[in-house]
């Protein structure tokens, strides 16, 4: 199937990448300065700030 401008849909046509290849060493030396556990905290307290509806269970269990 094409779309309007004639391209394929689907992931076939998609490239595939991490990001680290993509963004580069600038990328990998910023990503990396935190733990794990760190970035957990992170992105924990993130989506408590914008899904403040949302119960910790629900978060926890989204993150895993």
């Amino acid at each position: 199937m094409l779309d309007k401008d004639g391209n394929e849909y689907g992931w076939g046509v998609a490239e595939y990448s991490t990001p680290e290849h993509f963004m580069g060493d600038s990328f990998r030396q910023n990503v990396y300065q935190c733990t794990p556990e760190e970035s957990y905290e992170i992105l924990f307290g993130h989506l408590r700030e914008i899904l403040p509806g949302a119960d910790e269970e629900d978060i926890k269990k989204f993150l895993k």
